[in-house]
């Protein structure tokens, strides 16, 4: 795919989409889940805090003990992972006593603004305040039950690593779902580049077959465009023809004009005025060839032989032409993409050339891509064959033409975008070759 394609702008925008929202999902549902963790666990130990609260039991000295009746065993086990506490509050007419820990902290006592485990590990804390009696006093404490936080990080992290697996693959369906889609979504366009594609090469005159209801409409303003350019282009045509017909009939009453000036003793001012003439006819006789050419699109194809042995039939009756074989070397089923009349009158305007200038031979013959013409006559050297295609220019004033037949075979050979090259036949003569 290319730089600018609009298929690589879709697919991007939707795998970006796709990644950020599963993204999103991903951190959402890791807080989600992180939460619901660290409720279970302040939970759990809310719950033992109320087993705690229930297995304080006081003496008749006043000493305390708690926590026999725990049923997690890492309470009882050092540096088990759970841990307890019991600190005693300060109050009026009662002594203050040691806090109770959890046999886990073993030696260890903890900071309850900062707690943290006797391995420094970070733990999870809930608190319960309560008053029991002792010595016939009420007396305030504060129990603290903690838990290592990796009983919250642990399942974490294994979420997030199973969660992450599972939304790279379904990220990695949706992706190669967005592709499909894509593609699918454009395919419309694909059709229309074909359709306008056989109109380039001549396969079509007008966008057919069906399209959706978003490409429907750009496909109806085109086939009015094709109306359009196909109406103005014949507008065009007339009025050249129109124009260079026009101009004919007073061309010819200059020759007259001249004609009489020589006859009465004028011979100059007869051979300017037969220059001049010469000059317009020239440009006439070019509008007309220009006004018979198509633009070069939206034509069917042209069978090549049907049509050359056409031009061949009439050129053969031409002066010159009784003693000389054509010989066509081309197939029976190829076709050129080029409209009848233009390549008719590329044709006429290559033999007529080549019947001119041979002796006794000119071929035509076809190897696709290459389309060429020879003769076996004098030939053109090679510092003239770069100007033989100019307008008017005449390599040989003794040949009869207005010298625009190469320059409007390259006028054709530009409207259908095709090459124009000239050298040495074989023959002996020039070689012209078009590339199809």
């Amino acid at each position: 795919m290319k730089k600018g394609s609009l298929r690589l702008r879709l697919f991007v925008a939707a795998a970006i989409s796709i990644a950020i929202a599963l993204s999103l999902t991903g951190v959402a549902l890791v807080r989600l889940f992180e939460a619901q963790m660290r409720e279970r666990v302040v939970t759990s130990l809310e719950n033992d805090l109320l087993q705690l609260a229930g297995s304080i039991a006081t003496s008749a000295d006043g000493s305390v003990t708690a926590g026999g009746t725990l049923a997690d065993p890492r309470y009882q086990e050092p540096y088990g992972g759970r841990y307890w506490r019991i600190a005693f509050l300060p109050g009026e007419g009662q002594p203050v006593l040691e806090p109770l820990r959890s046999r886990s902290l073993w030696d260890f006592e903890f900071d309850p603004a900062n707690p943290k485990g006797p391995e420094g590990e970070q733990l999870v804390i809930a608190r319960r305040d309560l008053a029991i009696e002792r010595n016939g006093r009420s007396q305030q404490i504060a129990m603290l039950a903690a838990a290592h936080a990796d009983e919250v990080q642990r399942p974490i992290d294994q979420f997030r690593d199973q969660l992450i697996l599972s939304l790279g693959i379904i990220g990695t369906i949706l992706i190669l779902g967005a592709w499909v889609q894509v593609t699918v979504g454009l395919r419309p366009l694909q059709h229309l580049r074909a359709r306008i594609a056989a109109i380039r090469t001549g396969h079509d005159n007008r966008l057919s077959g069906a399209f959706p209801d978003e490409v429907a409409p750009l496909a109806g303003e085109l086939n009015e465009l094709l109306d359009l350019r196909d109406a103005s282009l014949e507008r065009a045509r007339r009025r050249a023809g129109d124009l260079a017909h026009g101009l004919k009939t007073p061309l010819t009453i200059l020759a007259s004009i001249a004609r009489d000036l020589r006859k009465s003793g004028h011979p100059q001012q007869a051979s300017d005025i037969e220059d001049q003439a010469q000059a317009m006819l020239r440009h006439v006789e070019q509008a007309l060839a220009r006004a018979r050419l198509s633009s070069g699109k939206g034509h069917s194809a042209t069978a090549l032989k049907p049509a050359a042995e056409r031009v061949v039939a009439a050129i053969a009756r031409l002066p010159g032409a009784e003693d000389l074989q054509f010989d066509l070397d081309v197939l029976a089923d190829v076709t050129l993409p080029m409209e009848q009349g233009d390549l008719t009158e590329l044709l006429g305007n290559l033999l007529d050339n080549a019947r001119k200038w041979a002796r006794s031979q000119v071929r035509l013959r076809y190897a696709a891509p290459l389309l060429a013409i020879e003769d076996d006559g004098p030939g053109v050297p090679e510092d003239e064959l770069k100007h033989i295609s100019e307008r008017g220019r005449r390599l040989d004033e003794s040949k009869q033409g207005s010298g625009l037949g190469l320059s409007i075979v390259e006028d054709i050979a530009d409207i259908y975008g095709l090459s124009v090259t000239y050298g040495r036949s074989e023959l002996g003569g020039l070689r012209v070759e078009i590339r199809v």
